[in-house]
């Protein structure tokens, strides 16, 4: 017999900071900007990308050379770095 699962239900507030005041000003920030696109300078795209909509030539150069954490766990796990594409700068 198995248990029944119930959703996990996630408070509203559960990333902001705990003391009351600096959440206050946390949720009034987050209020603010939370309709708003996610524009970050962290990202693995290129601007290039969105801008001149060119396809791309195959999966590798689209899910793997931008993302150096990715490839970087393949071929820690012994993936060739010839088979991820990456290429000798000598």
């Amino acid at each position: 017999m198995t248990t029944p699962t119930r959703p996990l239900v996630f408070h509203d507030d559960r990333l902001f900071p705990a003391d009351e005041r600096t959440r206050g000003i946390a949720r009034a920030l987050y209020g603010q900007v939370k309709g708003l696109p996610i524009i970050s300078p962290h990202g693995h795209t290129d601007p290039a990308w969105f801008a001149t909509n060119a396809p791309f030539e195959d999966a590798t150069d689209l899910l793997l050379a931008p993302d150096h954490y990715l490839f970087r766990m393949l071929y820690s796990q012994g993936i060739s770095l010839d088979a991820l594409k990456v290429r000798s700068k000598a």
